[in-house]
């Protein structure tokens, strides 16, 4: 089920978000950041661990975003700790 959540502004332009419920992923650890031609690289781990008890880092997540997209991420992320 598709359930509209509100509005965002971008460009100038009025967006409508949709959720589609899509479940939480986990990561413990930003295994990759890189940019080239204006695309921001990041991947995501999570550290997991077999049945031999040997800790193992999993990527789970390759976000690849403009690199204003990025660069807001890092506004956003940085206002958490004021």
């Amino acid at each position: 089920m598709t359930r509209t959540v509100g509005k965002i502004i971008h460009d100038g332009e009025a967006l409508v978000i949709f959720d589609d419920g899509v479940a939480p992923l986990y990561a413990d650890l930003v295994t990759e950041v890189a940019e080239k031609d204006g695309i921001v690289r990041l991947s995501f781990a999570a550290i997991t661990q077999d049945g031999d008890g040997i800790p193992q880092a999993n990527v789970m997540l390759r976000l690849r975003l403009p690199k204003d997209a990025a660069l807001s991420l890092g506004k956003s992320l940085q206002a958490l700790d004021k």
